[in-house]
């Protein structure tokens, strides 16, 4: 949207006038009649400029002045984002929400994990792909009636094993992490596994 100048507004407002004496002063520019048409189109100017403002700032990705709304309608801050840090940073985090609010298919837990550029493959898991797990005393393997997610990529975990196990070991896990934990499916578990 093209923000016009004093002038075009009044230039405007005085075509939509009638011709004829009664309004022959509507182009004079030193008539009462002109200085009125200026004054009108004075609102009209600040009116245009309050939609060109919101043209520019109402989507996420381009917005400082929408920052709190976006924040608040996405429910910022929560589990994963603490809505804090400079405008780019709050900007990232309400794109990043906005693209997790989809993810259903192992297809969007793909692209949700390429917003971080991270290249993972989403597979469901077998026994025969992962054997159970010795821990000392008790054998952990695969839980009872639930599909097992196990997403996989280059430095998503850190520390031993390979393999991250389907319950929360680690405290203080990534944003990353954190929405795929939470847009999983109800009867699945998540495991993240490191890629060779």
């Amino acid at each position: 949207m093209i923000q016009h100048t004093l002038d075009q507004h009044a230039r405007s407002l005085a075509d939509y006038l009638p011709s004829g004496r009664l309004f022959e002063a509507k182009n004079i520019s030193d008539s009462n009649f002109r200085q009125l048409i200026l004054g009108l189109s004075g609102e009209l100017f600040t009116a245009e400029g309050y939609l060109v403002t919101l043209e520019q700032e109402y989507f996420p990705d381009a917005t400082n002045l929408f920052l709190s709304e976006w924040e608040q309608a996405l429910g910022i801050p929560d589990d994963c984002f603490d809505g804090l840090g400079d405008n780019n940073t709050r900007r990232r985090d309400i794109i990043v929400k906005l693209s997790a609010l989809g993810v259903q298919t192992a297809d969007d837990f793909v692209t949700l994990a390429a917003v971080f550029g991270k290249v993972v493959t989403v597979t469901p898991l077998s026994d025969e792909a992962f054997p159970p797990l010795p821990v000392p005393f008790t054998p952990v393997g695969l839980p009872e009636g639930r599909f097992i997610i196990v997403v996989t990529g280059i430095n998503l975990v850190s520390g031993v094993p390979p393999y991250d196990v389907p319950f929360d070991l680690i405290v203080g896990e990534s944003v990353l992490e954190c929405l795929f934990t939470k847009q999983i499916p109800g009867n699945c578990d998540l495991i993240f596994r490191n890629s060779n």
